[in-house]
């Protein structure tokens, strides 16, 4: 697998005793993250081991090219959050993508409790991505855009214009980076700004066929 994913969604209720927990892919490196509970050491190494395992290539050579990488969180139900990589090494910078590779995205695991890509909001940016490819959508307005990924889908996809709103200047400088990484810039705009004190702004860069 080499596109960012999700791989286990426990929180969706369909595994007994493992709704706390969720396993996602963002190349190279795997994130544990723990809703609530924190896990013990020994559990801890038991998916490790099951991951290694689960991985493990009988070529010497191949091995050496796949170092597993795994970074555990877990966000407290007091709202505290511990990360930290309990093996392997992160890439700086971080790079991942979706859509066989066709889509770029910046992330941080180790900074944060929000990492610049919400793995479970993937299949809305494949659909609105679809939508603006056969032309159904070609101006969208990303309201509490985050890191701009959904911009960056609809642009990939060949949309004409997304304009980009987030109280978060720092989260819209990523969210910029990831256009020039796709170089995509020229059809985006970045807009910090509270939309419950006025929608003024965002009236005249309208209309839009999606919001």
């Amino acid at each position: 697998v080499a596109d960012a994913c999700r791989i286990f969604h426990g929180r969706g209720g369909l595994h007994p005793g493992a709704e706390h927990l969720t396993l996602d892919y963002h190349a190279p490196a795997f994130l544990l993250t723990s809703f609530g509970i924190e896990l013990e050491e020994k559990e801890l190494d038991s998916y490790c081991s099951a991951l290694s395992e689960t991985l493990d290539v009988d070529d010497d050579d191949d091995k050496s090219q796949h170092e597993l990488t795994i970074v555990y969180q877990c966000r407290g139900a007091n709202a505290t959050t511990e990360t930290r990589l309990l093996c392997g090494t992160i890439p700086d910078p971080h790079i991942v993508t979706e859509n066989n590779g066709q889509d770029q995205y910046l992330v941080h695991l180790l900074r944060g409790q929000n990492h610049g890509l919400f793995l479970d909001m993937a299949n809305g940016r494949t659909w609105l991505r679809n939508k603006c490819l056969i032309k159904d959508i070609s101006s969208v307005l990303n309201l509490f855009s985050y890191t701009c990924a959904f911009s960056v889908a609809a642009l990939n996809g060949g949309a004409d214009k997304v304009v980009n709103v987030d109280m978060s200047k720092g989260a819209l400088k990523v969210g910029q980076r990831n256009h020039e990484l796709n170089g995509i810039s020229s059809k985006a705009s970045f807009l910090s700004h509270d939309i419950f004190k006025t929608w003024g702004k965002m009236k005249k860069a309208g209309p839009f066929d999606c919001i």
